[in-house]
């Protein structure tokens, strides 16, 4: 049975995730962000094995270079958004706003059509619109998607940044509200909801 720990890091309070399949296999983190000792407390010595990102903008992502650093963890990304991982304009990093300094030095292993990775299997489904390489990740089998700044409790993500676009993050709605409706949705900020909650919002 999948196991996910949400961490609330930083000023902007984004939604770290520890997953795991519960069996000693080691933990995964998606969207490391700025709160880089809370989610090392969190890990409480447990084996990291991945840091998966859901799009490249600096709060989903200030402590994975020290997690990283530490562990010898692999780093995954969309080969679109791996542009934005060492830039400050395209990750938009405020330090007014951060406790972490910028990324330095960040390589990803860009994401294939799936990711099998401690036990757990992710379909990566791509959601440009927020970024242009943003993706949600979806364990089928356990009815999870992971969906990042794309689609929100009663929201989704901002589409007025250096890379969004509006006429993208419809698409990807309406790709994510094909899913069944009983799937539970971890956003990037804010609380849990479902598939079949946030679809009944829209006219899409």
């Amino acid at each position: 049975m999948l196991k996910i720990e949400a961490v609330v890091c930083g000023m902007l309070e984004e939604n770290a995730y520890i997953v795991s399949a519960g069996t000693g296999e080691g933990v995964f983190i998606i969207d490391p962000g700025d709160d880089y000792a809370a989610l090392v407390r969190a890990l409480a010595g447990r084996r990291l094995e991945g840091v998966c990102l859901t799009h490249a903008h600096f709060d989903h992502m200030l402590a994975a270079p020290g997690l990283i650093a530490d562990t010898g963890a692999k780093l995954y990304a969309a080969s679109a958004d791996v542009p934005a991982l060492n830039d400050e304009r395209l990750n938009l990093y405020n330090p007014a706003a951060s406790r972490l300094p910028a990324p330095r030095g960040l390589k990803a292993v860009p994401y294939a059509g799936t990711l099998d990775i401690c036990g757990v299997n992710l379909e990566i489904i791509p959601t440009p619109g927020h970024t242009p390489g943003g993706v949600c990740l979806y364990a089928r089998g356990e009815g999870v998607l992971f969906s990042g700044d794309t689609l929100f409790c009663a929201g989704y993500g901002r589409v007025d940044f250096p890379g969004s676009n509006a006429a993208d993050m419809r698409a990807s709605l309406v790709r994510l509200f094909a899913l069944p409706g009983e799937t539970r949705v971890y956003p990037g900020h804010g609380e849990e909801t479902t598939i079949a909650r946030e679809r009944a919002r829209y006219q899409l």
